[in-house]
């Protein structure tokens, strides 16, 4: 009989019965798709050895000063730090001295008052570091706003972030207005209690000045649907803020309103202050229940791991989740946290979605925040080479760096599920013969095939191929109805993108092995 070619659709899908997942990609660990195509994720090494030793990284930004030097604002539960290019001991401490709560590690739960993960939410004005320490909740625990002014520290590195003493009083986030250089705080304190929805802004260029009046362009504006405001971010035009239920957009339009709000969609909110990006105008962010985005109007993404991501996600530490933008591979990835402890579970999985193939993989990786590239020529992200990010010894890694782990390697997998063979199952079908397809690979690759003779019947492993650069074909000899196959590899160095493996195989009869 000619070759048959083992024909599987792009993508992992996870969301359906066995037998409905035929044909199609079921599991994946550290692979991508990149062209229709399942091919190992690029590696990670350390941006420096010196590692944060106080609090789980949460928030990370990558930023110039006016003289071209550059930084990156660390953001920790409990901590902030700055890393500086320039410094012997990178990692430098910013912490604020005074007028500073630090923020805990884990969204906790008493008598049903919620005190919140420690989350920074940072950006910049002008050149200067602006940032909010954590969402103001129930536990008397206010968030700030604090500026660091990076001409003082460059003259002087002991300096420290300071709160911004005109600001609103508690805050749960920040994000700035470039083009004006307007600072917007949302969940901003009314001046006599909290207020969750309320939005409040500076005057132009003037961090210092939030008191309206005819001759500025300080403002507040409250707003409705949901129950907090947990995240801003910039977009062509606009500013995208997000509510536990809600989506709205805040649009600059001068004096006398200075911004025009819309509300964009409800129950379209989001999980936490690190889970969206924005890209080429496109912003994409994770929900309470499925995954959004937004090119003008607010879309829920089709998504074939939904339910193994919001079924398995840890609710009470959702705030956690984060997102992060890979662009020279086209992808978002989702980070959030998996397991059995509601009050201490941190970030172990992710989720990768490819915006221009509109294709999922999914994975395990312990990271705590991302930074796209940009002022560093690799995406940047910190965690540890835990199962879990843990609160010490917390490095930056720069992503899409070699093939491996580190020095170590990296375990990549990506599982079939089960595929009929010709005949639509009816016959057993006998195969003798295993053709390997392979592009930029490097190293061996282990190919595992499983046979089924009904789709609730035992599986059997009948073959493990290893397959070296030079391999051109494995004898065999297997049997069955269905046949899924596990690619896999583990050697440092190694890398490999999947094309068409095909099979010799001829009818063998109906009766079962």
């Amino acid at each position: 009989m000619p070759l048959t070619k083992m024909q599987i659709q792009p993508g992992v899908f996870k969301d359906d019965t066995v037998y409905s997942q035929a044909g199609r990609w079921v599991d994946s660990e550290k692979v991508r798709f990149m062209k229709g195509r399942p091919e190992k994720i690029g590696g990670w090494a350390k941006l420096t050895t010196d590692p944060m030793d106080t609090g789980v990284v949460r928030t990370l930004l990558p930023f110039r000063a006016n003289n071209t030097e550059r930084f990156i604002g660390i953001g920790t539960h409990s901590h902030l730090y700055l890393y500086d290019d320039q410094e012997s001991d990178k990692i430098v401490d910013i912490t604020p001295g005074s007028n500073y709560d630090a923020g805990a590690q884990h969204t906790t739960i008493s008598s049903g008052v919620y005190s919140y993960a420690g989350i920074w939410t940072l950006d910049t004005l002008g050149e200067d570091l602006i940032g909010v320490n954590h969402i103001t909740d129930d536990s008397s625990e206010p968030g700030k706003l604090y500026k660091l002014d990076i001409s003082t520290y460059q003259s002087n590195a002991s300096t420290n972030a300071a709160v911004v003493s005109n600001a609103p009083s508690s805050v749960n986030g920040v994000v700035v207005h470039q083009d004006s250089g307007i600072t917007v705080c949302y969940g901003a304190h009314d001046g006599s209690a909290d207020a969750p929805m309320r939005v409040a802004w500076s005057d132009i260029n003037d961090i210092d000045d939030w008191t309206a009046t005819l001759d500025n362009f300080a403002g507040a504006q409250e707003l409705h649907g949901g129950n907090l405001l947990l995240a801003g971010i910039r977009t062509k035009g606009q500013i995208l803020l997000f509510s536990d239920t809600a989506a709205f957009s805040m649009t600059f339009v001068g004096q006398p309103d200075v911004f025009q709000f819309q509300a964009l969609a409800e129950n379209a909110g989001i999980v936490g202050p690190q889970a969206c990006v924005e890209h080429n105008g496109v912003v994409y962010w994770m929900g309470n229940d499925g995954f959004y985005m937004y090119n003008g109007q607010v879309q829920n993404i089709p998504c074939s791991v939904e339910r193994h991501v919001f079924d398995n996600l840890t609710k009470q530490q959702k705030l956690k989740c984060f997102a992060g933008l890979n662009a020279k591979f086209n992808e978002v990835w989702f980070f959030y946290p998996v397991g059995a402890n509601d009050a201490a579970d941190d970030i172990t999985n992710y989720v990768i979605y490819n915006y221009a193939e509109q294709l999922w993989s999914v994975g395990t990786l312990a990271r705590g925040a991302w930074a796209p590239e940009g002022i560093y020529d690799n995406p940047l992200a910190a965690g540890t080479s835990a199962t879990a990010v843990a609160a010490s010894t917390t490095y930056i890694y720069k992503h899409e760096s070699g093939t491996d782990d580190e020095s170590s390697a990296m375990t990549a997998s990506i599982t079939s599920g089960d595929v009929e063979l010709p005949q639509d199952g009816d016959d057993m079908m006998f195969i003798n013969d295993f053709i390997p397809d392979f592009q930029d690979q490097a190293g061996n690759v282990t190919v595992t095939l499983k046979f089924r003779d009904h789709p609730n019947g035992t599986q059997r492993t009948e073959e493990t191929i290893t397959a070296a650069t030079s391999t051109t074909h494995a004898s065999m000899r297997a049997r069955g109805r269905q046949i899924s196959m596990v690619v896999s590899s583990a050697a440092t160095s190694s890398h490999w993108r999947l094309g068409d493996v095909r099979f010799n195989m001829q009818p063998d009869g109906k009766r079962n092995t």
